[in-house]
């Protein structure tokens, strides 16, 4: 085989390679997304009891821990 083609051939592979790892990426990415969005809606579903229960508080942006020393005391 001549020298052009074996180049040709590596830069076609190096070019897969970069589209394939991009495409990894980006499913990645999306498998992250739906995780946190699923996370989300669960969350959004429990009552303030239940929450309380695993250790988070509602708030307006969001969700925070509740921190919990061993006598039960409340540290927000």
């Amino acid at each position: 085989m001549s020298v052009e083609i074996e180049t040709i051939f590596r830069s076609r592979a190096r070019n897969r390679g970069i589209v394939l790892s991009a495409l990894r990426l980006c499913a990645a990415a999306l498998r992250g997304y739906f995780r946190r969005r699923a996370t989300a809606r669960a969350l959004a579903n429990l009552s303030e009891e239940e929450l309380r229960d695993i250790g988070l508080a509602r708030t307006e942006t969001g969700y925070r821990q509740i921190h919990r020393d061993r006598y039960g005391a409340h540290y927000w």
